[in-house]
């Protein structure tokens, strides 16, 4: 009934006319052969091989192959693009109004040669948004990415040396690949304006080198922080001594492992330089990678009992610091960082194994312990659960040192008790890694099972205590009366589902650090892959939703994907700026208003697609103006009020109309343009507000030339979009400084020679003059003092700090003068 409502709507009704109903077409998914579960890479691979299969260039017998294979792409198109996804899943077709793309397609040899050039390589990672987000932007982890496009004839030159880098490289910088052609707003934002663009990353540094292999290798390394490893130095060894020897030696002394190379000359150091750099990346926050030229410090080695030949090369592993213990030698010539690497992680201790009585003790401690109090010994706990059958992997023994100081032990499913086990925690594949937090709550890792992915995932989690996973048993506390929830229904093959994540996460913290609520602001996660009863009972069918529960009163979040507007919103909830009105309350505040009111009213439905997406601009459009006198801003729900709107006149959803003051009960304007966000709301609200800035001419302008008062003055085209965007911040700068500085507006369209005199050369160009001297025939330059920034508050601080200067050089010059 709701998907018949919405056809009324102009927008629906819009998007039914130009792709039909979508109920008597297939399915994109079936058209695809893949389910609703499939990741992006499944999508890619699926459509790749109907492509191939379906393309009209081997169908020319079927005269409905073309018009087949567009809605093949179509489906791609959209199920490929996490924001197209969403839609097409909550709203199906009808949800695609302003969305047109897959309406061509390539040619057959395109799919089969172009198409996902390093699709199939496993070293080489292909990102997409969602994991350049997750993985790249603002990780510490060294990448190389190749950013390039399947028409482009260099990158196909490149992509055998850059197979080759991926493997030379394995374990030691992590090797990417972007496809252009599906990411391009990633490659624009990126700053990529040609193809192959090669990227590094952190720092964002080009290659700009002819691309051989050894020129692509070499500049990647020589950026790795790590370097070619520590010198240790006899004064190093002393000073390990000594630390040792010192009553809080357990403080001061790391007892991180080792590996020290040792070299009977510098030359041998050379030979091995890049290997020793490689082995340093990867083991970097694992163990510390050092160097020892025996032929330069012999005493350093006599000290270790280190004894090398002429031609030796002696690589040494300590599992502890290098003056405790033993040290177990490794050989080291002629092989790979990367078979020397596997050596070393075999003399790594893997994650202690714990049972189940200790398991539970461990459980109930952090249970027990506060994030607040001096008792948490540490803000988290990681758990490997892993089943007798799991393969071993030496990569994780990685993990302990990357996640420290956080604690980290491997418990069996198998040895676990029926109540606190991995069924309890919905683990239904092993390994599986688990972040206790104090107080019982917890999260699960979703992303790549490598050790360095594993630990951020865990110092992230632990920085968020009031953010949790939650199962059908903890679920009805959320609906309790008082209580706030916050809960993300997610599904971890869910591309913008693992995007949004570790934003919500992140909007947990800030919550509770900037904003500090009167009541407590829980955040929750719930996994619908495994909970979906729990999911479709709460009417989640697409992936993520997130609803603010107040108490039981739900609101569902359809803002951008980061912390502040995720903040923003239930700030907006708790705290609401928008009137909700019904039929006797719009009656008596809106008909009835007082002469000098405005009110501007939301006509909506909840089931209406664009009045969803429009809701968190509306909202903040309410917050930006709530501060002006006698400007009041409402919503209708006419799922509610269906009679009641129809009777207003309003035919289609969402209407916003504006009540004017000084005018008839009814009398109101409606909002037209496309626009649907605060920035336009605000200036079409505006332009039914008096203005307080003063419109000037040739002979006014002449006049505050002439004046001693200061002004701000706006010089804009009526063409000029910029100059549309900034007139309604001008308007607040005046309210902002009234009684302290005029503010007016030229119109250079109509005064052209005024402008011109004016030296303005740009739209909107903004001027201070600060008054003319109290002098006969005193007269300003008619080119002012030009602002360099149209930001509203470095304009207002600018001209707060010069009308202190002018009055501390206007008391400067009353003060008496000293005679002679």
């Amino acid at each position: 009934m709701n998907v018949l409502k919405c056809i009324l709507t102009i927008s629906c009704l819009a998007a039914t006319l130009m792709f039909g109903c979508g109920i008597a077409s297939e399915d994109f998914y079936s058209l695809l052969g893949v389910d609703k579960s499939a990741t992006t890479q499944d999508i890619r691979k699926a459509f790749k091989r109907t492509a191939l299969k379906m393309h009209p260039d081997k169908n020319l017998e079927d005269p409905d192959a073309d018009k087949k294979f567009i809605r093949i792409n179509r489906a791609y198109e959209v199920l490929k693009d996490e924001e197209l996804r969403k839609k097409y899943d909550q709203f199906g077709e009808e949800g695609l109004d302003d969305s047109h793309s897959g309406k061509g397609y390539h040619s057959w040899t395109y799919y089969r040669d172009n198409f996902g050039i390093y699709d199939d390589d496993p070293e080489i990672i292909t990102l997409s948004r969602t994991d350049f987000d997750a993985s790249v932007s603002g990780s510490d982890t060294p990448w190389f990415i190749n950013f390039y496009h399947p028409m482009c004839s260099h990158c196909h030159t490149l992509a055998p040396d850059w197979r080759w880098l991926s493997i030379e490289l394995q374990g030691v910088v992590r090797i990417g690949a972007v496809n252009c052609d599906d990411e391009y707003l990633l490659c624009s934002q990126q700053g990529v304006r040609g193809y192959p663009s090669l990227i590094a990353y952190p720092g964002k540094e080009k290659f700009y080198l002819e691309k051989t292999r050894e020129l692509l290798a070499s500049f990647i390394l020589d950026r790795l922080p790590t370097g070619h490893g520590i010198p240790v130095t006899t004064g190093m060894l002393y000073n390990m001594r000594r630390l040792h020897s010192a009553p809080d030696k357990h403080v001061l002394l790391s007892n991180k492992p080792w590996l020290l190379a040792s070299f009977s000359s510098n030359k041998l150091f050379d030979d091995f330089k890049m290997t020793l750099t490689k082995l340093a990346a990867i083991f970097s926050g694992v163990m510390s990678v050092g160097r020892l030229d025996c032929s330069m410090d012999a005493a350093a080695c006599k000290s270790l009992n280190i004894s090398l030949g002429d031609e030796d090369v002696l690589l040494q592993y300590y599992p502890s610091a290098l003056v405790l213990g033993s040290a177990t030698a490794i050989l080291a010539d002629d092989r790979s960082a990367q078979d020397i690497a596997k050596d070393v992680l075999a003399l790594l201790p893997p994650l202690p194994l714990i049972d189940n009585d200790e398991f539970t003790k461990l459980h109930s401690e952090i249970v027990s312990s506060s994030s607040g109090t001096e008792g948490s010994r540490q803000p988290g706990w990681l758990v490997q659960f892993s089943s007798e059958n799991d393969d071993v992997d030496d990569e994780l023994r990685k993990l302990a040192g990357l996640a420290a100081p956080l604690p980290c032990h491997r418990v069996l499913c198998s040895s676990l008790s029926p109540g606190l086990d991995c069924d309890s925690l919905s683990i239904t594949k092993t390994p599986a890694f688990v972040l206790f937090k104090p107080g019982g709550g917890y999260e699960m890792h979703h992303g790549r099972l490598m050790a360095q992915d594993i630990a951020n995932f865990a110092r992230e989690a632990a920085g968020a205590p009031h953010f949790c996973t939650l199962t059908p048993k903890e679920f009805p506390s959320v609906l309790s009366a008082g209580s706030i929830w916050f809960i993300d229904f997610y599904a971890p093959w869910c591309p913008p589902c693992m995007r949004l994540l570790p934003q919500f996460r992140k909007a947990s913290v800030l919550m509770q650090l900037e904003h500090r609520p009167v009541q407590p602001v829980h955040f929750g996660i719930v996994d619908c892959t495994v909970h979906g009863s729990l999911c479709s009972r709460f009417n989640v069918r697409s992936y993520p939703t997130t609803i603010l529960y107040n108490g039981s009163v739900p609101h569902q979040y359809s803002g951008h994907h980061n912390p502040h507007n995720i903040v923003e919103f239930v700030k907006d909830i708790l705290n609401p700026t928008v009137q909700v009105l019904s039929p006797a309350s719009f009656k008596s505040s809106v008909l009835e208003r007082r002469s000098n009111e405005i009110w501007v009213v939301d006509f909506f439905a909840n089931w209406c697609g664009p009045c969803i997406a429009m809701a968190p601009e509306y909202r903040r459009f309410s917050r930006i103006v709530s501060s002006i006198e006698d400007v009041f801003v409402a919503s209708v729900d006419c799922a509610d009020y269906g009679s009641f709107c129809s009777e207003q006149g309003v035919r289609s959803y969402p209407t916003v109309r504006i009540y004017r003051p000084n005018a008839r009960p009814n009398d109101f304007s409606t909002y037209n343009d496309y626009a649907r966000d605060a920035a336009s709301f605000k200036r079409w609200l505006y332009s039914h507000l008096p203005s307080s800035v003063t419109a000037l001419n040739d002979r006014t302008f002449e006049q505050i030339l002439r004046s001693s008062e200061p002004w701000l003055v706006d010089f804009f085209a009526p063409w000029c979009g910029h100059c549309h965007v900034f007139a309604p911040e001008f308007e607040d700068m005046a309210r902002r400084l009234e009684g302290k500085v005029k503010l007016g507006k030229v119109d250079c369209q109509a005064f052209q020679w005024l402008c011109q005199g004016a030296g303005v050369g740009a739209y909107p160009t903004v001027m201070f003059y600060k008054g003319a001297l109290k002098t006969q025939n005193a007269r300003q330059n008619p080119r002012g003092e030009l602002l360099n920034t149209l930001d509203p508050d470095a304009i207002v601080s600018h001209l707060t700090w010069r009308l202190q200067q002018e009055e501390e050089v206007a008391s400067r010059k009353t003060l008496p003068k000293d005679e002679l």
